[in-house]
């Protein structure tokens, strides 16, 4: 696919950063199941800037790895509607922040375990959806 012409969202990211990361080993290491669990947040902080949260716990029994990252998002046209801004930042934090995240954990583990995890690449809004049912 090709395109000419790049045309943006009113909705930019503009900064992430890294709140938290915390990695322990609690154990031998014995590859077996992951679990993944992660929540997301938004935040509007003035008429036309907002954060997105996300938070990311990898472990099993042998480790536990969370990364919470924050993204800041500018709205060139304002926030009109607090409520559709913070459920935008929370699935588009996702969409955004989830590369990030998965670097952090990648790069982590590779420095802990014998075999690094990569966190798998998803669907937003199809686990959005199975999440709220």
């Amino acid at each position: 696919m090709e395109f000419n012409e790049i045309v943006e969202h009113e909705v930019q990211l503009r900064h992430v950063e890294t709140i938290k990361i915390n990695a322990e080993k609690k154990k031998e290491y014995v590859e077996n199941t992951l679990s993944i669990r992660a929540s997301t947040k938004g935040e509007v902080i003035d008429n036309k800037t907002g954060y997105s949260s996300l938070y990311v716990i990898v472990e099993n029994d042998g480790y536990i790895l969370e990364v919470n990252k924050r993204g800041k998002f500018q709205f060139s046209n304002g926030i009109s509607n607090k409520k559709k801004a913070i459920e935008f930042m929370e699935i588009q934090g996702i969409r955004l922040l989830w590369s990030f995240a998965r670097e952090d954990i990648y790069e982590i583990s590779s420095k802990m375990l014998p075999k690094p995890i990569m966190l798998p690449t998803i669907d937003v809004m199809k686990t959005l959806r199975k999440s709220n049912k």
